[in-house]
This record gives C-alpha cells, sequence and structure tokens, in this order.
C-alpha cells in the first residue's frame, strides 16, 4: 500500500520567502566573487612600466657633490632619481616602481629596494624578485662633462 502522500502546498507568502532568499542568495555569492577576483585584476590592471618614470628633462647635478661610492637621492619635477658615483663612472637610476610608479626606498640593512604600495622588491642592480614589479627599475642616462652628470633629457 503507497503511503498516503499530500503535495506541499506553497502559499503566496512562502513564495515570495523562498524568491527573496534565492535572489539574495544569487546577489551575495556575485558579490562575493566580484570581491575575490578584484585585487587579481587590479594587480594585473596596475602592471606596466607607465609613460615615464625619468625625470621630465635634465638634470644636472655637479661631480663634485657625488661622494664616491655612494648612493645620492634626488627628486627633479617631483621624481625621485638615485645617482651613484664610482671610479668607473656615474650611474642614475629612477626610483619610481615600474608597478605603479611608487617611489622606492633604498633598505640599507637588506641591500634592497622595497616599494611600500604593494611591497615589491628589487635587488641592488634594480631587478625585480618579489611581488607584483614584473620590469626593472629605470636606468637613466648619464651624460659626463668635466664637472657636471647631466641626468637624462
Amino acid at each position: 500500500m503507497l503511503p498516503n502522500r499530500l503535495p506541499l502546498l506553497m502559499t503566496d507568502s512562502r513564495k515570495s520567502t523562498v524568491n527573496a532568499r534565492r535572489i539574495f542568495m544569487t546577489r551575495g555569492c556575485g558579490l562575493f566573487a566580484v570581491c575575490l577576483t578584484a585585487p587579481v585584476w587590479n594587480l594585473l590592471a596596475g602592471c606596466g612600466s607607465g609613460p615615464d618614470y625619468g625625470p621630465a628633462g635634465p638634470l644636472t647635478v655637479k661631480v663634485a657633490e657625488l661622494p664616491l661610492n655612494h648612493r645620492v637621492r634626488l627628486e627633479h619635477d617631483g621624481r625621485a632619481v638615485e645617482v651613484v658615483r664610482t671610479e668607473s663612472g656615474v650611474t642614475a637610476l629612477s626610483l619610481l616602481c615600474t608597478h605603479q610608479g611608487c617611489n622606492v626606498a633604498w633598505m640599507e640593512d637588506d641591500q634592497i629596494y622595497l616599494c611600500p604600495c604593494h611591497e615589491g622588491k628589487f635587488d641592488a642592480e634594480g631587478h625585480p624578485f618579489y611581488g607584483p614589479p614584473r620590469e626593472s627599475l629605470r636606468r637613466l642616462t648619464v651624460t659626463l662633462t668635466p664637472t657636471e652628470a647631466i641626468i637624462g633629457g
């Protein structure tokens, strides 16, 4: 003998509750998925060298003002530049992170450049080894005269 099964009757108020719950869960899960993927899209969209990370125009520094074998941080038109004079010449490096253009800082104890925005790390030569940056810090051209170093331009 078959058990007596009565069809489950849903009232209009129960149907609207079920539909409201279904809509809430669908939209909630969608919002959750967007929140999970937003950092990935931000990371991918932000990667790139940007338009120009060097000084807007040439930066002139007297060679006598550059101590031998020391990193000298300079600001030119709001852009950070590091200049190093060695026995073999003068080199210059843009200190704008190649990820999104934040100013990196030289960490003497660790011998690395650190970007405070997304914790990107570059070695002493400016090559990325940790975090979102994929490109090296930009080397700038240096033209030496007998008394001055002309950077960029």
